[in-house]
Formats: C-alpha cells, structure tokens, sequence
C-alpha cells in the first residue's frame, strides 16, 4: 500500500538561490501548485528551477518580472521530482517575494 503525505512550503525569497524542497529518499514529491507573490508596490523578477541529482539546474522561469502586488502561477501543469531532486528559487530583490508550494509525497 502506497503512502501519501501532502505539505505545504511557504519562504520568503532573497538573492540567492534557495533549495525549498528535496523530495525524500524512496519518495516522488508531486509539485500541485507553485505560487510567488510580490508583496512590495515595484516589479520584482523571480526564477524558479529544479536542481538535478547531477547538481545541474533546469530553468522552470527565469527572472520573470512579477508586477507589485501580484502573483505568479509559476507551474502550468504539475512537477515531478524524483528522490533527491529538489526546487530551488531566488528574487532579485530581497524582501519581495513569497513563495508556496504545495506539494504530494508518494511513496515509491
């Protein structure tokens, strides 16, 4: 019988590019829905990838300007990461953005 555990990530992003969340050993975490805010009156671009067991980094946006007090759906559709793989995230300003992710853990 599978196990499944939902969370839910929130952080606030800075300048440096920030691993949010890894899923875990004999796990696929399923990303449902990412979410950035701007919670500042100026635009404010974010990039947002998913950081490879090799280490290398796959672009899912790449400082896409988000308008003041505004959000992004940063996801189309849903993410898949295998065990190990994680989502990774910045701002090119600190103190503007808050991300959400919420996030579907089954048991492989």
């Amino acid at each position: 019988m599978a196990i499944n555990i939902f969370r839910n990530i929130t952080a606030n992003l800075t300048t440096v590019d920030t691993v949010l969340y890894t899923a875990p050993l004999a796990y696929s975490g399923i990303v449902l829905m990412a979410q950035i805010s701007n919670i500042t009156t100026g635009v404010v671009a974010a990039s947002m990838y998913v950081k490879n067991l090799d280490l290398t980094l796959t672009s899912l946006i790449t400082d896409f300007p988000i308008p003041g007090n505004d959000a992004l759906g940063a996801l189309s559709g849903k993410l898949v990461l295998q065990s190990g793989q994680s989502v990774v995230a910045s701002a090119d300003a600190n103190g503007s953005l808050q991300i959400v992710l919420s996030i579907l853990e089954s048991q492989n």
